[in-house]
């Protein structure tokens, strides 16, 4: 039937207004920029360069009360002209607020501008997927994380803690511990091309880090931080390597940093 009658139109009208005063608001879109500074770039224990400056842009919405969809772009780059390392990542998650503890599930897309280990050499690309756990356990909060690497078919298992310290209104102090698990050689070992080759299930690494963030607006953080990085046996030969190459590189190392971001 192709004709409305005006009391039906009108009735139309009405309830779609009453549904639009009556349904909850959406949820906006939160958006964050960050840009910092880093002595190393070690990610999970395996250092790649040094002197690099980094960027991301995060974006987040929540879905319902208990779901939230987040997403980021970061890039890194270092200023020594030894490797030239460049990374760019794209990535995308769920978070569900379970009550017992929040519960994310992403994926990451890794694009390595040269090459994995730097100067071309290595692959230029991964993915991975992963979940984690996030509860808060006594004083501390507890993060559990797995990864899963689709290039090499290996995976990440890591334990992290933190406690943050109130110092000032606007300053306080974090202290953080992480500890990570190669599954099936997640880039213990390297051939003469920069490809990964390992294949053994073993401790990569224990990371102590200290840091500071300064509220310095209701948007604005600024957060210097200090770090030390113990590779376990599954970084120890590629971390040393990348010292005895004169590359930067340490098989323990202390490092620092600096970052500020803005949440608008």
């Amino acid at each position: 039937m192709k004709h409305i009658t005006s009391i039906t139109t009108t009735t139309l009208l009405a309830a779609a207004a009453l549904a639009q005063s009556t349904a909850p608001a959406a949820s906006p879109i939160a958006f964050d920029l960050s840009a910092g500074y880093d002595s190393e770039y070690i990610y999970r224990g395996l250092w790649f360069s040094n002197q690099n400056a980094w960027y991301n842009i995060g974006a987040s919405k929540k879905l319902s009360d208990s779901l939230t969809l987040n997403g980021l772009a970061y890039y890194t780059a270092s200023n020594d002209r030894r490797s030239l390392y460049q990374e760019f990542d794209l990535g995308a998650s769920l978070a569900y607020d379970a009550g017992f503890a929040t519960l994310t599930a992403g994926y990451t897309y890794f694009f390595f501008l040269n090459g994995y280990v730097g100067n071309g050499a290595g692959q230029t690309f991964a993915q991975e997927f992963y979940v984690s756990a996030a509860k808060t356990v006594g004083p501390v909060n507890v993060t559990a994380t797995y990864a899963y690497d689709l290039y090499i078919d290996a995976g990440y298992a890591e334990l992290a803690v933190d406690k943050t310290f109130g110092l000032t209104d606007s300053t306080s102090l974090v202290l953080a511990a992480k500890a990570g698990y190669s599954i099936d050689g997640y880039y213990t070992s390297f051939n003469g091309a920069g490809f990964n080759v390992g294949n053994e299930s073993v401790w990569t690494h224990v990371l102590l880090q200290a840091s500071l963030p300064i509220a310095i607006s209701n948007t604005a953080t600024f957060t210097p931080y200090i770090a030390y990085n113990m590779s376990g046996a599954g970084r120890e030969e590629t971390n040393a390597g990348a010292e005895a190459a004169n590359l930067g590189g340490e098989e323990d190392q202390f490092f620092f940093g600096a970052s500020l971001k803005a949440v608008f």
